[in-house]
């Protein structure tokens, strides 16, 4: 790979974190937003909406860091062959356009299939990265060890967003108590999430900023 195709392929790494960090302050806000007590199940959906909206974002963001991490990475010789790279871009952007395409139509033909899809496919990656990392650090010659390092924070990016769809999955029971008229039971659901989602999302917030950090500075 060319300098500047190299600086490019920087560029879109350094975009990805920016987007992906940016927007998960939005989502962190604005889930606060929605689970404050008082607002009609309306008003809450209404800012779930714009949350699941301004969510795309880091969700390929995370998809899209890997076709370009790994094209970075060749240099340092990274664990793949370069003959994957071609295929792991193929797949990545096929990942990214299910993500589009449930955001869009979540309730459209095949929808749940993609989503035991996303759901198996992020089980493979974290899976992927977790042995890539290990592997790593044991053959790492002390110039490449914070290369396993980054396989190891991203498998942990991947659990933690597991765990985060885990939590964003408790709002329907929630909800369907406050329509009930349970609001007292529906108020208490939404601040046990909101709770969960904190601990998750600043975990988030600290992995991706170690992954940066990794990359950045290679120590």
């Amino acid at each position: 790979m060319d300098a500047d195709a190299h600086n490019l392929y920087r560029y879109a790494h350094i975009l990805l974190f920016a987007y992906w960090l940016g927007a998960d302050l939005g989502v962190f806000l604005g889930g606060g937003a929605m689970s404050r007590p008082g607002l009609t199940v309306a008003e809450r959906n209404r800012i779930r909406d714009l949350v699941m909206t301004i969510d795309l974002a880091p969700r390929l963001a995370l998809v899209l860091m890997l076709p370009v991490g790994f094209t970075l990475a060749v240099p340092w010789g990274e664990p793949l062959p370069a003959t994957a790279l071609a295929p792991l871009w193929a797949a990545a952007l096929v990942w990214t356009a299910a993500l589009v395409y449930l955001h869009f139509r979540h309730d459209g033909p095949g929808a749940v299939l993609l989503r035991r899809l996303d759901l198996a496919t992020r089980a493979a990656v974290f899976a992927a990265m977790l042995y890539l990392g290990l592997r790593g650090l044991r053959a790492a010659d002390g110039g490449s060890a914070w290369l396993a390092a980054k396989f190891l924070v991203f498998a942990a990016i991947i659990a933690v967003g597991m765990a985060l769809r885990a939590v964003s999955a408790q709002w329907r029971p929630a909800i369907e108590r406050l329509l009930a008229g349970d609001t007292a039971t529906g108020e208490r659901m939404l601040r046990v999430r909101r709770r969960k989602a904190i601990v998750a999302a600043l975990s988030m917030w600290l992995l991706v900023a170690a992954a940066a950090f990794l990359g950045t500075v290679k120590p």
